[in-house]
């Protein structure tokens, strides 16, 4: 008969590969689970996960937000949002925690025109005087859902 501290790094171990991998973008190959457009922008990409380890990328995040205030995918089915970091072009933050400023100084690909940050400090030098307002995730959701 095994002792179950035989097998117990076995179970341990089986339990980790189950988790969900951390999401990723395949720049110039992914489309958009929106709008269909090629996904390129390494500024403004995001990608969203839901509860079954789905995951669905989009370029811009309004077209996430409105993924979801459509109904394509039940808000309570997603278990994280995710954005590109502005300033590191291609690092995925997460979306509910990240610091972001709208305004025509941001161009994103479906004119939503939000970027995300991960701190204040990077926030806060990407500021455009007169041209960027800064908002936090529940005033982008409600912005970019309308």
């Amino acid at each position: 008969m095994m002792r179950l501290s035989s097998i117990l790094p076995f179970v341990v171990l089986a339990l980790l590969s189950c988790g969900q991998s951390a999401p990723s973008i395949d720049f110039g190959k992914s489309e958009c689970a929106h709008c269909r457009m090629n996904v390129v922008d390494r500024h403004f990409a995001a990608v969203l996960v839901t509860l079954k380890g789905r995951q669905y990328v989009f370029d811009d995040v309004s077209c996430m937000v409105h993924f979801v205030a459509e109904g394509t995918v039940a808000e309570s089915q997603v278990a994280s949002w995710y954005v590109c970091d502005h300033a590191k072009p291609g690092e995925l933050i997460d979306a509910t925690t990240a610091l972001y400023l709208r305004g025509p100084a941001f161009r994103s690909p479906m004119r939503g025109d939000v970027a995300a940050f991960a701190n204040e400090d990077t926030r806060q030098r990407a500021t455009v005087e007169g041209k960027s307002d800064p908002m936090e995730w529940k005033a982008v959701r409600e912005l970019l859902a309308e």
